[in-house]
Protein backbone atom coordinates (compact mmCIF):
# COMPACT_ATOMS: atom_id res chain seq x y z
CA UNK A 1 0.00 0.00 0.00
CA UNK A 2 1.48 3.36 -1.00
CA UNK A 3 1.71 6.42 1.18
CA UNK A 4 3.57 7.28 4.38
CA UNK A 5 2.78 5.52 7.64
CA UNK A 6 0.71 8.38 9.06
CA UNK A 7 -1.43 8.68 5.94
CA UNK A 8 -2.66 5.11 6.20
CA UNK A 9 -2.88 5.00 10.01
CA UNK A 10 -6.39 3.92 11.16
CA UNK A 11 -6.18 6.44 13.99
CA UNK A 12 -5.40 9.32 11.63
CA UNK A 13 -8.21 8.30 9.28
CA UNK A 14 -10.65 7.96 12.19
CA UNK A 15 -9.59 11.30 13.67
CA UNK A 16 -9.87 13.14 10.35
CA UNK A 17 -13.28 11.71 9.49
CA UNK A 18 -14.59 12.31 13.00
CA UNK A 19 -13.49 15.96 12.96
CA UNK A 20 -15.17 16.50 9.61
CA UNK A 21 -18.28 14.72 10.85
CA UNK A 22 -18.56 17.34 13.58
CA UNK A 23 -18.37 20.09 10.94
CA UNK A 24 -20.97 18.17 8.93
CA UNK A 25 -23.52 18.55 11.73
CA UNK A 26 -22.47 22.08 12.60
CA UNK A 27 -23.37 23.16 9.07
CA UNK A 28 -26.57 21.11 9.16
CA UNK A 29 -28.01 22.58 12.36
CA UNK A 30 -26.85 26.19 12.33
CA UNK A 31 -30.09 26.81 10.41
CA UNK A 32 -32.17 25.35 13.26
CA UNK A 33 -30.46 27.59 15.81
CA UNK A 34 -31.06 30.72 13.74
CA UNK A 35 -34.56 29.72 12.60
CA UNK A 36 -36.42 32.37 14.69
CA UNK A 37 -34.20 35.04 13.11
CA UNK A 38 -34.72 33.65 9.60
CA UNK A 39 -38.51 33.50 10.08
CA UNK A 40 -38.60 37.15 11.14
CA UNK A 41 -36.09 38.51 8.60
CA UNK A 42 -37.60 36.78 5.55
CA UNK A 43 -41.19 37.10 6.84
CA UNK A 44 -42.01 33.40 6.27
CA UNK A 45 -44.38 31.00 8.05
CA UNK A 46 -43.43 28.10 10.33
CA UNK A 47 -44.25 25.68 7.50
CA UNK A 48 -41.85 27.51 5.18
CA UNK A 49 -39.22 27.53 7.91
CA UNK A 50 -39.59 23.79 8.40
CA UNK A 51 -39.29 23.31 4.64
CA UNK A 52 -35.71 24.65 4.80
CA UNK A 53 -34.70 21.52 6.71
CA UNK A 54 -37.08 19.19 4.86
CA UNK A 55 -35.79 20.17 1.40
CA UNK A 56 -32.23 19.76 2.63
CA UNK A 57 -33.10 16.21 3.73
CA UNK A 58 -34.88 15.38 0.46
CA UNK A 59 -31.80 16.40 -1.55
CA UNK A 60 -29.59 14.54 0.91
CA UNK A 61 -31.70 11.39 0.61
CA UNK A 62 -31.84 11.38 -3.18
CA UNK A 63 -28.07 11.83 -3.40
CA UNK A 64 -27.39 8.89 -1.05
CA UNK A 65 -28.08 6.22 -3.66
CA UNK A 66 -25.60 7.44 -6.29
CA UNK A 67 -23.03 8.20 -3.57
CA UNK A 68 -23.35 4.68 -2.16
CA UNK A 69 -22.90 3.01 -5.54
CA UNK A 70 -19.87 5.21 -6.30
CA UNK A 71 -18.48 4.35 -2.88
CA UNK A 72 -18.53 0.64 -3.70
CA UNK A 73 -16.63 0.99 -6.97
CA UNK A 74 -14.48 4.14 -6.81
CA UNK A 75 -12.00 6.01 -4.64
CA UNK A 76 -13.93 6.75 -1.48
CA UNK A 77 -11.62 9.38 0.02
CA UNK A 78 -11.87 11.51 -3.12
CA UNK A 79 -15.66 11.25 -3.05
CA UNK A 80 -15.71 12.21 0.63
CA UNK A 81 -13.38 15.19 0.08
CA UNK A 82 -15.56 16.47 -2.75
CA UNK A 83 -18.66 16.19 -0.56
CA UNK A 84 -17.06 18.13 2.29
CA UNK A 85 -16.01 20.95 -0.04
CA UNK A 86 -19.45 21.21 -1.68
CA UNK A 87 -21.41 21.35 1.57
CA UNK A 88 -19.01 23.90 3.11
CA UNK A 89 -19.18 26.28 0.16
CA UNK A 90 -22.97 25.95 0.05
CA UNK A 91 -23.17 26.81 3.76
CA UNK A 92 -21.31 30.05 3.13
CA UNK A 93 -23.61 30.68 0.16
CA UNK A 94 -26.62 30.28 2.46
CA UNK A 95 -25.53 33.40 4.30
CA UNK A 96 -25.39 35.27 0.99
CA UNK A 97 -28.88 34.19 -0.16
CA UNK A 98 -30.92 37.32 -0.98
CA UNK A 99 -34.33 35.59 -0.87
CA UNK A 100 -36.09 32.59 0.65
CA UNK A 101 -35.92 30.76 -2.69
CA UNK A 102 -32.15 31.11 -2.93
CA UNK A 103 -31.79 29.96 0.67
CA UNK A 104 -33.84 26.85 -0.17
CA UNK A 105 -31.53 26.11 -3.10
CA UNK A 106 -28.39 26.51 -0.98
CA UNK A 107 -29.79 24.14 1.64
CA UNK A 108 -30.48 21.54 -1.06
CA UNK A 109 -26.87 21.73 -2.30
CA UNK A 110 -25.63 21.26 1.29
CA UNK A 111 -27.68 18.05 1.39
CA UNK A 112 -26.02 16.71 -1.78
CA UNK A 113 -22.54 17.40 -0.38
CA UNK A 114 -23.29 15.80 2.98
CA UNK A 115 -24.70 12.64 1.35
CA UNK A 116 -21.41 12.08 -0.48
CA UNK A 117 -19.73 12.02 2.91
CA UNK A 118 -22.17 10.26 5.21
CA UNK A 119 -22.87 7.03 3.32
CA UNK A 120 -19.22 6.29 2.46
CA UNK A 121 -17.44 6.93 5.76
CA UNK A 122 -18.80 3.86 7.66
CA UNK A 123 -17.44 1.66 4.85
CA UNK A 124 -14.03 3.33 5.09
CA UNK A 125 -13.84 2.86 8.84
CA UNK A 126 -15.01 -0.77 8.59
CA UNK A 127 -11.97 -1.43 6.39
CA UNK A 128 -9.68 0.07 9.06
CA UNK A 129 -10.89 -2.00 12.04
CA UNK A 130 -12.03 -5.61 12.63
CA UNK A 131 -15.66 -6.49 13.39
CA UNK A 132 -15.18 -6.81 17.16
CA UNK A 133 -13.92 -3.20 17.39
CA UNK A 134 -16.42 -1.54 15.08
CA UNK A 135 -19.07 -0.69 17.68
CA UNK A 136 -16.50 1.30 19.67
CA UNK A 137 -14.89 2.88 16.61
CA UNK A 138 -18.22 3.89 15.09
CA UNK A 139 -19.24 5.14 18.53
CA UNK A 140 -16.24 7.49 18.44
CA UNK A 141 -17.02 8.57 14.88
CA UNK A 142 -20.69 9.23 15.60
CA UNK A 143 -19.87 10.99 18.88
CA UNK A 144 -19.10 13.89 16.53
CA UNK A 145 -22.84 14.19 15.85
CA UNK A 146 -23.77 15.74 19.21
CA UNK A 147 -20.58 17.80 19.22
CA UNK A 148 -21.23 19.21 15.75
CA UNK A 149 -24.94 19.67 16.40
CA UNK A 150 -24.21 21.48 19.65
CA UNK A 151 -21.68 23.70 17.89
CA UNK A 152 -24.36 24.48 15.31
CA UNK A 153 -26.75 25.59 18.05
CA UNK A 154 -24.09 27.54 19.93
CA UNK A 155 -22.62 29.25 16.84
CA UNK A 156 -26.09 29.96 15.50
CA UNK A 157 -27.42 31.25 18.82
CA UNK A 158 -24.44 33.36 19.87
CA UNK A 159 -23.27 34.67 16.47
CA UNK A 160 -26.84 34.99 15.20
CA UNK A 161 -28.00 36.97 18.22
CA UNK A 162 -24.97 39.29 18.03
CA UNK A 163 -24.42 39.69 14.28
CA UNK A 164 -27.45 38.22 12.49
CA UNK A 165 -28.22 34.80 10.99
CA UNK A 166 -26.14 35.37 7.85
CA UNK A 167 -22.92 35.79 9.82
CA UNK A 168 -23.58 32.49 11.58
CA UNK A 169 -23.57 30.66 8.21
CA UNK A 170 -20.25 32.28 7.26
CA UNK A 171 -18.62 31.12 10.51
CA UNK A 172 -20.05 27.60 10.14
CA UNK A 173 -19.04 27.00 6.52
CA UNK A 174 -15.47 28.26 6.32
CA UNK A 175 -13.55 25.51 8.24
CA UNK A 176 -14.85 22.58 6.18
CA UNK A 177 -13.86 24.16 2.88
CA UNK A 178 -10.25 24.33 4.09
CA UNK A 179 -10.11 20.91 5.79
CA UNK A 180 -11.56 19.04 2.81
CA UNK A 181 -8.11 19.03 1.19
CA UNK A 182 -6.65 17.11 4.14
CA UNK A 183 -8.46 13.97 3.00
CA UNK A 184 -6.60 13.95 -0.31
CA UNK A 185 -3.35 13.22 1.56
CA UNK A 186 -4.70 10.07 3.25
CA UNK A 187 -4.23 6.57 1.85
CA UNK A 188 -7.39 4.61 1.13
CA UNK A 189 -7.66 1.29 3.06
CA UNK A 190 -8.08 -1.89 1.06
CA UNK A 191 -11.73 -2.79 0.63
CA UNK A 192 -12.65 -5.72 2.90
CA UNK A 193 -9.19 -5.81 4.50
CA UNK A 194 -10.55 -6.38 8.01
CA UNK A 195 -13.15 -9.03 7.15
CA UNK A 196 -12.40 -12.64 8.04
CA UNK A 197 -15.16 -14.07 5.83
CA UNK A 198 -15.81 -13.22 2.20
CA UNK A 199 -18.91 -14.34 0.34
CA UNK A 200 -19.61 -14.13 -3.34
CA UNK A 201 -19.54 -10.58 -4.67
CA UNK A 202 -22.92 -8.90 -5.02
CA UNK A 203 -23.59 -7.52 -8.53
CA UNK A 204 -23.85 -3.74 -8.68
CA UNK A 205 -27.30 -3.75 -10.29
CA UNK A 206 -30.15 -2.22 -8.30
CA UNK A 207 -32.32 -5.34 -8.09
CA UNK A 208 -29.54 -7.76 -7.00
CA UNK A 209 -28.31 -5.23 -4.45
CA UNK A 210 -31.75 -4.73 -2.92
CA UNK A 211 -32.40 -8.46 -2.91
CA UNK A 212 -29.14 -9.08 -1.06
CA UNK A 213 -29.99 -6.40 1.51
CA UNK A 214 -33.56 -7.55 2.15
CA UNK A 215 -32.36 -11.15 2.59
CA UNK A 216 -30.70 -10.00 5.80
CA UNK A 217 -33.75 -9.51 8.01
CA UNK A 218 -31.88 -7.61 10.71
CA UNK A 219 -30.98 -5.03 8.07
CA UNK A 220 -34.70 -4.46 7.44
CA UNK A 221 -35.46 -4.21 11.18
CA UNK A 222 -32.52 -1.86 11.70
CA UNK A 223 -33.62 0.38 8.84
CA UNK A 224 -37.25 0.51 10.03
CA UNK A 225 -36.18 1.55 13.53
CA UNK A 226 -33.83 4.20 12.17
CA UNK A 227 -36.60 5.67 10.01
CA UNK A 228 -38.76 6.29 13.10
CA UNK A 229 -35.79 7.47 15.14
CA UNK A 230 -34.71 9.91 12.43
CA UNK A 231 -38.26 11.24 11.97
CA UNK A 232 -38.38 12.08 15.65
CA UNK A 233 -34.85 13.40 16.11
CA UNK A 234 -34.88 15.46 12.91
CA UNK A 235 -38.11 17.20 13.88
CA UNK A 236 -37.00 17.89 17.44
CA UNK A 237 -33.54 19.09 16.39
CA UNK A 238 -35.10 21.63 14.04
CA UNK A 239 -37.73 23.01 16.40
CA UNK A 240 -36.49 22.69 20.00
CA UNK A 241 -34.64 26.05 20.13
CA UNK A 242 -37.76 27.76 18.72
CA UNK A 243 -39.92 25.78 21.18
CA UNK A 244 -37.94 27.06 24.17
CA UNK A 245 -38.12 30.63 22.87
CA UNK A 246 -41.89 30.54 22.30
CA UNK A 247 -43.25 28.18 24.94
CA UNK A 248 -40.79 28.89 27.75
CA UNK A 249 -39.95 32.52 27.00
CA UNK A 250 -36.19 31.90 27.00
CA UNK A 251 -34.03 34.31 24.92
CA UNK A 252 -32.67 32.77 21.70
CA UNK A 253 -29.02 32.98 22.72
CA UNK A 254 -29.72 31.33 26.08
CA UNK A 255 -32.02 28.66 24.63
CA UNK A 256 -29.65 27.65 21.82
CA UNK A 257 -26.54 27.72 24.00
CA UNK A 258 -28.09 25.76 26.88
CA UNK A 259 -29.62 23.17 24.56
CA UNK A 260 -26.32 22.94 22.69
CA UNK A 261 -24.28 22.39 25.88
CA UNK A 262 -26.68 19.69 27.10
CA UNK A 263 -26.53 18.07 23.69
CA UNK A 264 -22.74 17.97 23.48
CA UNK A 265 -22.26 16.48 26.96
CA UNK A 266 -25.17 14.03 26.86
CA UNK A 267 -24.72 13.12 23.20
CA UNK A 268 -20.97 12.59 23.48
CA UNK A 269 -21.34 10.49 26.62
CA UNK A 270 -24.28 8.53 25.24
CA UNK A 271 -22.58 7.74 21.94
CA UNK A 272 -19.36 6.56 23.57
CA UNK A 273 -21.22 4.61 26.26
CA UNK A 274 -23.42 2.94 23.67
CA UNK A 275 -20.46 1.41 21.86
CA UNK A 276 -18.78 0.27 25.07
CA UNK A 277 -21.93 -1.11 26.68
CA UNK A 278 -22.88 -2.96 23.52
CA UNK A 279 -19.41 -4.49 23.22
CA UNK A 280 -19.61 -5.67 26.83
CA UNK A 281 -23.14 -7.08 26.51
CA UNK A 282 -22.18 -8.85 23.26
CA UNK A 283 -19.88 -11.17 25.21
CA UNK A 284 -23.02 -12.79 26.60
CA UNK A 285 -25.80 -11.87 24.18
CA UNK A 286 -25.04 -11.89 20.42
CA UNK A 287 -27.95 -9.51 19.71
CA UNK A 288 -26.49 -6.87 22.03
CA UNK A 289 -26.56 -4.06 19.47
CA UNK A 290 -30.36 -4.29 19.23
CA UNK A 291 -30.85 -4.96 22.96
CA UNK A 292 -28.89 -1.93 24.15
CA UNK A 293 -30.33 0.39 21.50
CA UNK A 294 -33.89 -0.85 21.99
CA UNK A 295 -34.01 -0.42 25.76
CA UNK A 296 -32.36 3.00 25.69
CA UNK A 297 -34.90 4.32 23.17
CA UNK A 298 -37.86 2.76 24.98
CA UNK A 299 -36.80 4.28 28.31
CA UNK A 300 -36.44 7.77 26.80
CA UNK A 301 -40.21 8.35 26.64
CA UNK A 302 -40.48 9.05 30.38
CA UNK A 303 -37.86 11.78 30.33
CA UNK A 304 -39.12 13.20 27.03
CA UNK A 305 -42.52 13.89 28.59
CA UNK A 306 -40.94 15.73 31.52
CA UNK A 307 -38.61 17.67 29.20
CA UNK A 308 -41.50 18.97 27.09
CA UNK A 309 -44.34 19.30 29.60
CA UNK A 310 -42.67 20.46 32.81
CA UNK A 311 -42.76 24.29 33.18
CA UNK A 312 -39.83 24.54 35.61
CA UNK A 313 -36.28 24.82 34.21
CA UNK A 314 -35.04 22.77 37.18
CA UNK A 315 -37.11 19.88 35.77
CA UNK A 316 -37.12 20.24 31.99
CA UNK A 317 -33.39 20.87 31.50
CA UNK A 318 -32.23 17.77 33.47
CA UNK A 319 -34.95 15.68 31.82
CA UNK A 320 -33.78 16.90 28.41
CA UNK A 321 -30.24 15.87 29.33
CA UNK A 322 -31.29 12.30 30.20
CA UNK A 323 -33.41 12.02 27.04
CA UNK A 324 -30.47 13.07 24.87
CA UNK A 325 -28.14 10.68 26.71
CA UNK A 326 -30.48 7.74 26.09
CA UNK A 327 -31.27 8.44 22.44
CA UNK A 328 -27.60 8.78 21.48
CA UNK A 329 -26.71 5.40 23.01
CA UNK A 330 -28.04 3.61 19.91
CA UNK A 331 -25.89 5.28 17.23
CA UNK A 332 -22.70 3.24 17.46
CA UNK A 333 -24.42 -0.14 18.04
CA UNK A 334 -26.95 0.21 15.20
CA UNK A 335 -24.31 1.20 12.68
CA UNK A 336 -22.02 -1.58 13.88
CA UNK A 337 -24.90 -4.08 13.59
CA UNK A 338 -25.38 -3.05 9.99
CA UNK A 339 -21.68 -3.15 9.11
CA UNK A 340 -21.24 -6.57 10.70
CA UNK A 341 -24.02 -8.31 8.76
CA UNK A 342 -23.15 -6.82 5.36
CA UNK A 343 -20.21 -8.05 3.24
CA UNK A 344 -17.55 -5.47 2.44
CA UNK A 345 -18.51 -5.14 -1.21
CA UNK A 346 -22.13 -4.33 -0.24
CA UNK A 347 -21.58 -2.02 2.72
CA UNK A 348 -21.59 1.38 1.03
CA UNK A 349 -24.74 0.42 -0.89
CA UNK A 350 -26.34 -0.88 2.31
CA UNK A 351 -25.64 2.31 4.23
CA UNK A 352 -26.77 4.36 1.23
CA UNK A 353 -30.17 2.64 1.02
CA UNK A 354 -30.73 2.93 4.77
CA UNK A 355 -29.65 6.56 4.79
CA UNK A 356 -31.94 7.34 1.85
CA UNK A 357 -34.96 5.67 3.47
CA UNK A 358 -34.45 6.94 7.00
CA UNK A 359 -34.16 10.52 5.79
CA UNK A 360 -36.66 10.48 2.94
CA UNK A 361 -39.30 8.82 5.15
CA UNK A 362 -38.01 10.35 8.37
CA UNK A 363 -36.67 13.87 8.86
CA UNK A 364 -37.49 14.99 5.34
CA UNK A 365 -41.10 15.14 6.52
CA UNK A 366 -40.98 15.90 10.24
CA UNK A 367 -39.60 19.50 10.26
CA UNK A 368 -42.21 20.60 7.72
CA UNK A 369 -45.03 18.62 9.40
CA UNK A 370 -44.26 20.11 12.81
CA UNK A 371 -44.22 23.59 11.26
CA UNK A 372 -47.50 22.96 9.43
CA UNK A 373 -49.24 21.75 12.60
CA UNK A 374 -47.66 24.54 14.63
CA UNK A 375 -49.22 27.13 12.32
CA UNK A 376 -52.61 25.68 13.34
CA UNK A 377 -52.33 24.69 17.03
CA UNK A 378 -48.89 25.76 18.29
CA UNK A 379 -45.66 23.86 18.89
CA UNK A 380 -46.43 21.96 22.11
CA UNK A 381 -48.52 19.07 20.76
CA UNK A 382 -46.48 18.24 17.62
CA UNK A 383 -43.22 18.39 19.60
CA UNK A 384 -44.59 16.08 22.31
CA UNK A 385 -45.97 13.50 19.87
CA UNK A 386 -42.77 13.50 17.85
CA UNK A 387 -40.65 12.93 20.96
CA UNK A 388 -42.74 9.97 22.11
CA UNK A 389 -42.18 8.15 18.80
CA UNK A 390 -38.64 7.30 19.93
CA UNK A 391 -40.09 4.55 22.12
CA UNK A 392 -41.66 2.92 19.05
CA UNK A 393 -38.23 2.62 17.43
CA UNK A 394 -36.96 0.92 20.56
CA UNK A 395 -39.83 -1.58 20.54
CA UNK A 396 -39.05 -2.58 16.93
CA UNK A 397 -35.41 -3.28 17.80
CA UNK A 398 -36.28 -5.39 20.82
CA UNK A 399 -38.81 -7.38 18.81
CA UNK A 400 -36.21 -7.96 16.05
CA UNK A 401 -33.34 -9.10 18.25
CA UNK A 402 -33.47 -12.68 16.94
CA UNK A 403 -32.98 -11.51 13.34
CA UNK A 404 -29.66 -9.89 14.25
CA UNK A 405 -28.44 -13.05 15.96
CA UNK A 406 -29.35 -15.12 12.89
CA UNK A 407 -27.63 -12.73 10.45
CA UNK A 408 -24.47 -12.54 12.55
CA UNK A 409 -24.27 -16.34 12.62
CA UNK A 410 -24.78 -16.46 8.86
CA UNK A 411 -22.04 -13.86 8.30
CA UNK A 412 -19.57 -15.89 10.39
CA UNK A 413 -20.40 -19.05 8.44
CA UNK A 414 -19.56 -17.53 5.03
Amino acid sequence: MSGSRWSRSPGVILGSLTTLNALNYLDRYVAAATLPLILADLAISDAQGGLLQSLFIVAYSLACGPAGWLGDVGKRLRLVAGGVFVWSVATVASGLAPTYGWLLLARAVIGIGEASYAVVTPSLLSDCYPAERRARVLGIFYAAIPIGTALGYIVGGVVGAAHGWRAAFFVAGAPGAALAFLLLFLTEPERGAQDTAHGAATPLGLTPSLRALVSRRSYVVNTAAQIIYTFSMGGLATWMPTYFVRERGIPLGTASTTFGLLLVVAGFAGTLLGGRISSAVARRYPGADFIVSGWSLAASIVFTCFAILAPQPAVFWPAMFVTLLLVFVNIGPLNAAMANVLPAELRARGFAVTTLLMHLLGDAASPWLIGEVSDQIGLLTPVLVTGCLLAAAGAILLAGRATLEADLNAAKAQ
